[in-house]
């Protein structure tokens, strides 16, 4: 098959989506698929710490348009504008005479949905990756549009069923297949060598992640706070950034400043920081998945996380690790990794159960077989004719 990804995240841009889009192109190509990914340029490149070189690319990779940052949902996003957008998005079209489209994010309102609206592959695929809060206005009030463009798809795909129990009150016609997202086993391992300077003294706990509000570094700080309270053998490692970060470097009282390390944007070293870590906490407010938690996962780590619903799906209570409610005070957090530091075997047995899931359930041998399946599937329902224009939604 010819199969095209769209999406406005990719490197170096850091994230879940960019993760997804990477490693399903790489699968498909090593399938012996042919793929292009068309993404955007940044007009900001995010500094990461690790100057790893680029991760090998077994497909094709074409830039359009240039991408701005931009806040919504409690969470940075990118935009990706230019005048000449779509006569770019249509020279990639007719360069490629895709059979598959697969656009990430078709809520995103210039890249995705020009793509989506100038399509002309024989089948065209949406894969929504957030969850939205209940009563979204911004969602209701572009309602009426984006029903236009989901009728446009052939298939909408969420990456898990906290997506679609978010999204489909505003569009209770649509159908969605859940399909989550995968995760490169071999590259998030157990077997990874730990980091020098995280070595011996402290043990380490884990944070990843942007510095956006619902991400919950805030109630992370508060959490270890309490902690150290308790006792005096654990640090906090943070990876990740974003413009607060000097309001919660300042935060830091000064007596714990050698034991809260802000690591700053890791990529490639992000495994290495997992096989130096003990657990792995986010009290993350909202996610439609989890991809920090199935990365700790896959590598054996694990895992104290918010219990909410995405995550839920993802692991189980008591047995990947513990899932708490909030109190905004990190009481709970900090009772739940005092927990595990007391009982490393119960600790060593929840991440071995979160290795042996990810394998089984997320790897992206395993997430690539139902989307070849889905693409078949609707290939072959469309035979050799064109996609219609539009399809009554």
């Amino acid at each position: 098959m010819r199969i095209g990804i769209v999406s406005d995240y990719y490197y170096p841009q850091l994230g879940g989506i960019t993760e997804h889009a990477y490693g399903q192109a790489t699968e498909l190509a090593r399938r012996g698929h042919e793929v292009t990914l068309v993404t955007t340029k940044l007009l900001v490149t995010p500094k990461s710490i690790d100057h790893a070189p680029p991760r090998p690319e077994s497909f094709e990779v074409m830039r359009v348009g240039r991408a701005y940052p931009f806040y919504i949902n409690a969470s940075e996003t990118l935009l990706t504008i230019g005048p000449r957008l779509p006569f770019q998005v249509d020279a990639a079209f007719r360069e490629c005479r895709f059979d598959v489209l697969h656009v990430h994010n078709p809520f995103g309102p210039f890249l995705p949905i020009t793509a989506i609206m100038r399509s002309k592959a024989r089948v065209t695929v949406g894969t929504i990756h957030s969850v939205v809060p209940e009563g979204y206005k911004l969602l209701r009030a572009v309602r009426r549009p984006l029903q236009i463009v989901f009728g446009r798809l052939d298939a909408r795909v969420a990456v898990s069923s906290a997506v679609v129990d978010s999204i489909q009150p505003y569009f209770p016609a649509l159908d969605f297949d859940v399909i989550p997202n995968g995760i490169d086993t071999d590259f998030f391992s157990p077997d990874a060598e730990p980091l020098p300077h995280l070595n011996g003294g402290k043990r380490t706990v884990l944070f990843v992640g942007r510095f956006d509000p619902r991400n919950g570094l805030k109630e992370m700080l508060r959490a270890f706070f309490l902690l150290r309270e308790r006792r005096d053998d654990v640090r906090l490692v943070v990876l990740g950034d974003g413009p607060l970060r000097a309001v919660f470097q300042r935060s830091v009282p000064p007596e714990l400043r050698d034991d809260v390390l802000f690591e700053g944007r890791v990529d490639q070293l992000r495994p290495r920081y997992l096989a130096s870590a003990e657990i792995l906490c986010t009290p993350c407010h909202l996610a439609s998945f989890g991809m920090v938690l199935l990365e700790a996962m896959s590598a054996g780590v694990p895992v104290v996380a918010s219990s909410i619903s995405g995550f839920r799906l993802l692991m189980e209570q008591g047995v990947q690790g513990l899932l708490v409610d909030h109190d905004g005070a990190g009481t709970h957090f900090a009772g739940a990794l005092d927990q595990l530091l007391d009982h490393p075997e119960e600790a060593r047995r929840m991440g071995a159960a979160g290795r042996e899931r990810a394998v089984s359930e997320f790897a992206w041998e395993v997430v690539v077989d139902r989307l070849e399946e889905l693409y078949e599937r609707l290939l072959d329902e469309r035979g050799s004719a064109r996609r219609a224009p539009a399809l009554a939604v």
